[in-house]
C-alpha cells in the first residue's frame, strides 16, 4: 500500500469524508455508533527507523549545549547519592538515613533503577555523565514519538509535533528519574495505540514495559489511565466479537498490574506513589506540582493556543475514546506543571491518524536520507564541540553553595542543621544530616510548616525551632526572611553570608 492509499483508506474508513458524514446523518443510530462502533483503521506503514534515528540524534545534538542546565535541580543530588549507596551496599533502603529528623523512619527509594543508572553515569563521567544520560533518554523519547507519528501523519507533522514536545520538555529536562521514564512511556503508549487502531489486544510482552517503568519512576500510574481509553477504542473498532476482546484487554491490564509489582518494594511502590499525591498543602510548595499560571504568556499557553487554532482551522476530528483521553491529559497538564511533557507526548501520538485523515501528508523521499544524515552529523559535531569547549559540567552554586559549607566547617559549628530543602540535596551529598530535603512524602506536614516559618508566616513555629537545643546552626538561602530574625537574636552569630547562602550558629 502506498502512502497516498494509506491516508485515503484512513480517511474513508474513519467516516471523515463528506459522503460518510452524510450517511451518518441519515442513519438513525449514528450518534450512538460514533461512541460504540468505529471502522478499523488501515495498518500504518512500518516505522522509518533511519529517519527516527536521525531525528533523535538531531534533538540530542541540539540539547548538548544546555547540559549545565540539567544540573539545576537540587533533588538530583540526593537521587545520585541514593544510587551510589545502593551500589556500595548491594541493597535498597527501607528506612531514612539522610536526615536527623526522620532517621530510622520508613522510607523507600521507589525510583531505585533511575537512581542506580544516574549513579553509574556519575561514576563514569561525573556530573557530565549524569547530564548526558538524561539528554540521551529525552532524545530517545523524542525519536520514538517522531517514529510513531511519522508512520501515520508523515514527517512534516511528526517533526512539528515533536518540536512542540521538545519545547515543553526543555523546561522539565533535568537529571532526575522522570526523564529516564520518558522513552518507556512513549514506547508503551505507541504499542497500545497500534492495538487500538487495529481493533485487537496488545501483545503480552508490552506488559514488561510497565515493570521497567515502575522501577524508573512513579509516573507508571499513567499507564493505567491509558489502558481503558485504548481498550475502548479497540472494542469500538474491532470486527470480531467484543466480549472475548474485552477479556483479553482485562487480562492484559491485570498483567500490567502484576508487572508493576515486580519491584524491590512490591506493593510499596503503589503506596509510595499514592503518598506523593496526598501531600496536601505541602504540594503547593513544590513548583512542579503547582497548576499552570497564565498571568504571563509562556511556552505552554503558546503550544495550547497554537494546537487549538490548528485543530479548529483544519476541521480535525477525534473519535470519542481519544477525546476522553485528551481531556484527561489536558486536565493533568493544567493541574500540575510537571505533567506538561508527559501529556504532550501522549497527545502527539493520539493525533497521528486523525491528522493523516485530513490529507496533505508529507513524507520524506528516500533519496533525501543521506543528505539529511550528513547535516545531522555536522550539527552533532558542531554542538559537541561547543559543549566540549565549556569543559566538564559542574554544579551551580545556587544548589551547591560549597563556600558556605566550607566556612561552616572551618568555624567549627556543632549540633544539627536547620536547612531549607533547596540545600537538602547538597547536604545529603556532602554527608550532612538534613532537617528536610526534597523527599516531601517523607516529611509530610512538617515540610509545609517549616516553609511557612522560614518565610515569616508562622513566627511562633520559627521561634520554637530556634529554641530547640538540638539545632546548632542554620543553612538557609540568603533571601529567606528567617535570616533577619536570626540577625536580631542575641543567641545567634553570623558565620557566613553571600548572595546565595547565609549561615548562623548558636553562640
Amino acid at each position: 500500500m502506498t502512502s497516498s492509499e494509506f491516508f485515503r483508506a484512513a480517511r474513508d474508513r474513519d467516516g471523515l469524508d463528506q459522503e460518510g458524514l452524510d450517511k451518518e446523518a441519515r442513519a438513525p443510530a449514528s450518534a450512538l455508533g460514533r461512541w460504540l462502533a468505529l471502522p478499523p483503521l488501515a495498518a500504518a506503514p512500518p516505522a522509518d527507523l533511519s529517519l527516527a534515528a536521525l531525528a533523535g540524534l538531531g534533538f540530542f545534538a541540539l540539547l548538548l549545549p544546555s547540559l549545565p542546565s540539567l544540573m539545576a535541580d537540587p533533588d538530583m543530588l540526593w537521587h545520585i547519592r541514593t544510587g551510589r549507596d545502593m551500589l556500595a551496599s548491594g541493597h535498597v533502603p527501607t528506612v531514612d538515613s539522610y536526615s536527623w529528623t526522620m532517621t530510622g523512619q520508613p522510607w523507600i527509594a521507589k525510583e531505585w533503577l533511575s537512581q542506580v543508572l544516574y549513579a553509574l553515569a556519575f561514576a563514569l563521567g561525573g556530573w557530565t555523565g549524569a547530564a548526558l544520560l538524561a539528554t540521551a533518554a529525552a532524545s530517545l523519547a523524542y525519536a520514538i514519538v517522531f517514529a510513531t507519528v511519522e508512520r501515520r501523519a508523515g514527517a512534516l507533522f511528526a517533526l512539528a509535533a515533536t518540536l512542540a514536545l521538545a519545547l515543553a520538555g526543555n523546561y522539565h529536562l533535568v537529571a532526575r528519574p522522570h526523564v529516564l521514564a520518558w522513552p518507556v512511556t512513549a514506547a508503551f503508549a505507541a504499542l497500545l495505540l497500534d492495538a487500538a487502531e487495529q481493533g485487537r489486544a496488545p501483545r503480552w510482552p508490552a506488559a514488561l514495559l510497565v515493570a521497567l517503568w515502575a522501577d524508573l519512576h512513579g509516573s507508571f500510574l499513567f499507564g493505567f489511565i491509558l489502558l481503558p481509553c485504548f481498550a475502548w477504542e479497540a472494542l469500538a473498532r474491532t470486527t470480531a466479537p467484543r466480549w472475548p476482546l474485552a477479556l483479553r484487554w482485562l487480562a492484559f491490564a491485570l498483567a500490567c498490574g502484576l508487572a508493576a509489582l515486580v519491584h524491590p518494594y512490591g506493593w510499596g511502590v503503589i503506596t509510595a506513589a499514592r503518598d506523593v499525591l496526598e501531600l496536601g498543602p505541602a504540594m503547593s510548595l513544590i513548583s512542579e506540582w503547582r497548576p499552570q499560571n497564565f498571568a504571563g504568556f509562556g511556552h505552554f499557553e503558546f503550544i495550547l493556543l497554537l494546537g487549538l487554532g490548528a485543530a479548529l482551522l483544519s476541521g480535525l476530528r477525534l473519535p470519542a475514546p481519544r477525546v476522553a483521553l485528551l481531556l484527561a491529559l489536558l486536565h493533568s497538564m493544567l493541574a500540575h506543571v510537571r505533567q506538561e511533557t508527559l501529556g504532550l507526548m501522549l497527545i502527539a501520538l493520539l493525533l497521528g491518524a486523525p491528522v493523516a485523515a485530513l490529507g496533505g501528508v508529507v513524507r520524506l523521499p528516500r533519496e533525501k536520507i543521506v543528505p539529511l544524515a550528513v547535516a545531522v552529523a555536522a550539527l552533532l559535531a558542531i554542538m559537541a564541540g561547543m559543549a566540549a569547549m565549556r569543559g566538564p559540567v559542574t554544579l551551580p552554586e545556587e544548589i551547591a553553595p560549597t563556600a558556605a559549607l566550607d566556612a561552616a566547617r572551618a568555624a567549627g559549628v556543632t549540633g544539627h542543621v536547620l536547612n531549607d530543602d533547596q540545600f537538602g540535596g547538597f547536604l545529603i551529598d556532602r554527608g550532612v544530616p538534613t532537617y528536610v530535603d526534597g523527599r516531601a512524602e517523607l516529611y509530610g506536614p512538617m515540610h509545609y510548616d517549616l516553609a511557612m516559618a522560614l518565610v515569616g508566616r508562622k513566627p511562633d513555629k520559627l521561634a520554637a525551632l530556634l529554641a530547640d537545643p538540638a539545632i546548632g546552626w542554620t543553612f538557609l538561602p540568603s533571601v529567606m526572611p528567617a535570616n533577619a530574625t536570626l540577625a536580631s537574636l542575641p543567641g545567634w552569630r553570623l558565620v557566613y553570608r553571600d548572595e546565595i547562602a547565609t549561615i548562623y550558629a548558636r553562640r
